[in-house]
């Protein structure tokens, strides 16, 4: 029987990290991408305008490693959406992962995800993650599974928080041959990866998971999370996506919807959007480092776009022959809001 060569040549992957100031953990990410158990990898560094003396060591560390290319922003981009743009174009890689520099992965991870889209043609593959400290130490571990779409859209409208990761390994291919890019939608960099898991998904994307924690995710005060703004600004485009590119009884399954059902859908979208900002301004389903963090007169304000939303789906409702009475009622209730 003939064996098989021992030395085929393996699909370049391209490693894309995306740094701003993170000067602190960017060699542990780039060591964890160099030292592999699969070697044929390139790496893309984007630096988006960093200010901590990440630029003068990625110099040094684009001039030691001729797999490592670097480039620098002229001025920050305000998230990780247009470096990411950037590493898909620049792939010469059949598949690509882009990941943040105060994460890291284990040392087998890309050749367990090259492994799994090679033997499944799938376009894309995750993991579980194991969560970490700014010290390195593991406190946590987040596991995922594989959702179909219209859970993952009804969970997302429910939760309003990503349902699988972004950051494993794609097809490189799937973005050629469909013309699409990593996206922003209103835009919103901060939930960028939620937007495109289900972007993605709706354009076909075939993906699965290795059910092992090859990535270590790390939580510190400078995650952008932690920012409340962009928390509850991102949450509302994430629902206004959902909104405008669903069928209403995938994100509202519990509606048992009539014949008048074009002033239903207004009146239940306004609904749902005046429960949020009541949840929000009462501090609720914020984690306690954030609400620690913000006062009430600064919650209100960051609500606006929430009442302004709400308030446009309830004019619109009212403006249909069918009106409802409980549309008359949510206008108060939005009015007092402004107020």
């Amino acid at each position: 029987m003939l064996k098989e060569p021992e030395n085929i040549e393996r699909p370049l992957v391209t490693i894309g990290i995306i740094n701003y100031n993170g000067i602190r953990y960017l060699e542990k990410c780039v060591d964890s991408f160099l030292n592999q158990t699969y070697d044929n990898v390139e790496i893309i560094i984007i630096d988006d305008f960093s200010t901590d003396g990440c630029v003068e060591k990625l110099k040094a560390i684009e001039q030691k490693n001729h797999k490592i290319k670097c480039i620098f922003h002229k001025k920050n981009s305000g998230g990780p959406s247009q470096g990411i743009k950037e590493i898909i174009k620049g792939a010469k890689g059949k598949y690509f992962q882009w990941i943040a520099s105060d994460d890291y992965v284990d040392a087998k991870a890309v050749e367990k995800f090259v492994d799994y889209l090679e033997k499944t043609g799938n376009d894309y593959v995750y993991c579980n993650f194991n969560i970490i400290n700014e010290e390195n130490k593991v406190i946590n571990h987040w596991n995922y599974s594989v959702p179909l779409l219209d859970d993952m859209v009804y969970r997302i409208f429910t939760y309003c928080s990503g349902i699988i990761p972004m950051n494993g390994l794609y097809r490189l291919e799937f973005f050629h041959k469909n013309n699409l890019t990593w996206s922003t939608y209103r835009n919103n960099d901060h939930s960028s990866d939620t937007l495109n898991s289900l972007y993605f998904i709706k354009n076909g994307l075939k993906y699965g998971m290795v059910d092992e924690s090859l990535i270590f995710y790390r939580i510190h005060d400078k995650n952008c999370s932690h920012n409340i703004e962009d928390r509850i600004k991102s949450s509302l485009s994430i629902y206004m996506y959902i909104i405008e590119n669903f069928n209403e009884e995938i994100y509202l399954p519990y509606v048992k919807w009539d014949d008048s059902r074009a002033v239903q859908k207004n009146y239940e979208i306004a609904l749902f959007l005046y429960k949020k900002i009541i949840s929000y301004s009462s501090f609720n389903g914020l984690p306690a480092y954030i609400k620690n963090n913000i006062s009430r007169d600064k919650m209100i304000e960051c609500l606006s776009e929430y009442v302004k939303e709400g308030l446009k789906y309830v004019e619109e409702g009212l403006a249909k022959e069918d009106a409802s009475t409980g549309l008359k009622q949510l206008e108060a209730k939005y009015l007092e809001c402004l107020n």
